[in-house]
C-alpha cells in the first residue's frame, strides 16, 4: 500500500499506523511514526486496538489536544472580569 496524506476528517474511526502517520506527519513517515508512537504511549497515547486493528482516532486526537493544551482550564489562566463600559470617561471627569 502506498503512503498517502489524509486529514483527521478522512481517517476511519480506527486507523492503521500508515494512515495515522500520513495524517500527523505527512506521507512516507510510517517508519518514524513507529519509533515515536511507543514513546508517546508512555505519556498516554492510545494503543492499537487488537480487535479493530488500529488506533481509535477520537482518542488519538484528544491525546494531542491535551498534550498541546488545546482544551481545558490550563489554557486560560483566570476568567475575565466583567467589562465596565464607559469607565474611562468617569476617570477623566474626576481629575
Amino acid at each position: 500500500m502506498t503512503a498517502r496524506f489524509h486529514t483527521w476528517d478522512r481517517l476511519p474511526l480506527f486507523a492503521n499506523e500508515e494512515a495515522i502517520s500520513g495524517a500527523l506527519m505527512g506521507p512516507g513517515k510510517t517508519a518514524e511514526w513507529r519509533q515515536i508512537a511507543p514513546l508517546l504511549e508512555r505519556r498516554g497515547l492510545p494503543t492499537v486496538d487488537g480487535l479493530m486493528g488500529g488506533r481509535y482516532i477520537p482518542a488519538l486526537r484528544a491525546f494531542f489536544d491535551r498534550e498541546y493544551k488545546i482544551h481545558g482550564e490550563s489554557q486560560v489562566s483566570s476568567p475575565h472580569a466583567p467589562a465596565e463600559l464607559g469607565s474611562w470617561k468617569k476617570k477623566g471627569r474626576q481629575a
